[in-house]
């Protein structure tokens, strides 16, 4: 029997490997890109999870050799499984929580799957909650590739563009201003309570990529720099 820990990881290879795919494919339906016709499709069934309704036996059409993820975001779902959907859960409602949870952080998984239930006019099952939170993570990481291939574009993919590109209000300086002293006063918290945090989730290996974090790599170079 594999532990949850091999279990995350051949989940998480498996996203891997299609992501870019499902990138092409999010960013087709999100802006209607007309599909082509194929004799040669196949095609299976999943339930599906909206905003308003939750409907059963949906029919997906597959181009072949196209991953199951691909074929349902080219109508607006996602599915909770990288290989083997059985129930997928509609972009717009995964947008609608994205909202919420960037205006109210403290919304969590299991309450908006609780108001779904209740919208649906269906008891309110653990399960749910674990698929809704496992391919919301899938689509926070999509849209976090669709902001990186933006950021290449526009050219603010190198290490020191958030530096060079800070608020100009913060660092813009007139001809011959005073030094300041000091010149810029930042401050922080003592990362208490993410030190609780420490050995939680340790059964998901996988790494969060942003500008705002620094890798446990390049934090542990300066271990030994600072006095005990």
């Amino acid at each position: 029997q594999r532990t949850r820990t091999q279990c995350h990881k051949h989940a998480n290879a498996a996203w891997k490997e299609q992501m870019p795919t499902l990138v092409d494919a999010y960013l087709a339906w999100k802006h209607e890109a007309p599909t082509v016709d194929d004799n040669t499709i196949s095609i299976f069934h999943v339930d599906a999870v909206r905003i308003m309704d939750f409907k059963r036996t949906v029919t997906i059409q597959q181009y072949p050799d196209q991953p199951a993820n691909v074929a349902l975001l080219r109508v607006g779902l996602l599915g909770c499984s990288p290989l083997q959907p059985t129930i997928a859960i509609h972009i717009e409602c995964l947008e609608l929580y994205h909202q919420i949870r960037r205006r109210q952080s403290s919304f969590s998984v299991q309450a908006i799957t609780k108001v779904l239930c209740v919208l649906h006019n269906v008891t309110y099952f653990r399960q749910l909650r674990e698929q809704f939170s496992n391919v919301f993570d899938i689509y926070l990481h999509i849209l976090q590739e669709v902001q990186s291939h933006v950021d290449r574009i526009l050219g603010k993919d190198s290490n020191n563009w958030q530096m060079n590109g800070a608020c100009p209000s913060c660092a813009f300086k007139q001809p011959d201003e005073p030094m300041l002293s000091p010149a810029r006063l930042h401050a922080m918290d003592g990362n208490f309570s993410a030190k609780r945090l420490d050995s939680s989730g340790s059964a998901d290996l996988r790494l969060f990529c942003s500008w705002y974090f620094i890798s446990k790599a390049e934090v542990d170079q300066f271990k030994n720099d600072v006095r005990r």
